[in-house]
């Protein structure tokens, strides 16, 4: 007798353990989910992006709670034969089953709605990348003509003159590389394109900035790649939370119809 009630005394423990520990995780996910909705932005991509991310993060949490307190009521009804038409338990295993039922939907509906996002969020990134890619190509290019063509101005007027060719050369405070153009251009001056070209090392200079550009596009472009693959594996969890979900709702639901008439019972939780 002592032993049977020890028994009884050990499956009440688990059974009251098992129900608040599984009540506190849904709780927890529930205030979670109020706590992320705000600030409310639902209009902007980056919101649905985050917002989706941190609820599949932690979908399974409702899960593992739901778990433990449908464990904590079939112990229970071991340990004292009881059935599951408590009044009390009754209401609250079915409003954690409808709730399981409503986080199905919710997953089904996030799986392709946040990797619809994540796509959509990848190819505005690349756009973005290209434009300032090309605008930066561009600028590059202005630069390198502005400073080629103000080069060759100031040789060509300087070469007018012998003594200011002389007086430039012997100067200290014209940069070495205008005096190179100048002593070159001086010796050949219809080759004076050319020198400045060479002289400016335009074409490294071109190659070395457009390089830049081209690896950070790359950069970019890896970025967004892994965030389509990061995406994509947060769709596929939301669309297993889903069917885990639904089948925990539904099935706890139509089980629950078929249960025997209530009985009294005063020993629920």
């Amino acid at each position: 007798m002592k032993a049977l009630n020890n028994n009884i005394l050990f499956s009440s423990l688990a059974s009251r353990t098992l129900k608040i520990v599984g009540i506190i995780l849904i709780l927890a996910f529930l205030l979670d989910f109020v706590l992320l909705l705000f600030p409310f932005r639902a209009q902007t991509q980056a919101w649905q992006i985050n917002f989706a991310t941190q609820i599949i993060d932690r979908g399974t949490i409702p899960m593992v709670g739901t778990a433990l307190l449908l464990a904590g009521y079939w112990i229970e009804s071991i340990g004292t034969d009881a059935t599951w038409s408590h009044q009390a338990g009754l209401n609250l295993r079915f409003l954690v089953l409808v709730l399981a039922s409503l986080l199905g939907l919710l997953f089904l509906l996030l799986a392709p709605l946040h990797v619809n996002n994540i796509l959509q969020a990848r190819s505005e990134a690349i756009a973005r990348i290209n434009q300032e890619v090309s605008q930066a190509e561009t600028q590059v290019q202005s630069q390198i003509a502005a400073q080629r063509t103000q080069i060759r101005t100031q040789i060509s007027a300087i070469l007018q003159d012998e003594q200011q060719v002389n007086a430039a050369l012997q100067s200290p405070q014209i940069p070495e590389q205008i005096r190179n153009i100048l002593q070159q251009a001086r010796e050949n001056p219809q080759a004076l394109d050319q020198i400045i070209d060479q002289q400016l090392n335009a074409d490294n200079v071109r190659n070395q900035a457009l390089e830049q550009i081209q690896q950070r596009r790359q950069e970019v472009e890896q970025r967004a790649q892994e965030q389509v693959q990061s995406g994509i594996g947060s769709g596929i969890r939301s669309l297993l939370l889903s069917i885990g979900y639904i089948l925990i709702g539904w099935t706890g639901l139509r089980n629950m119809n078929s249960l025997p008439p209530d009985r009294p019972n005063y020993t629920d939780y």
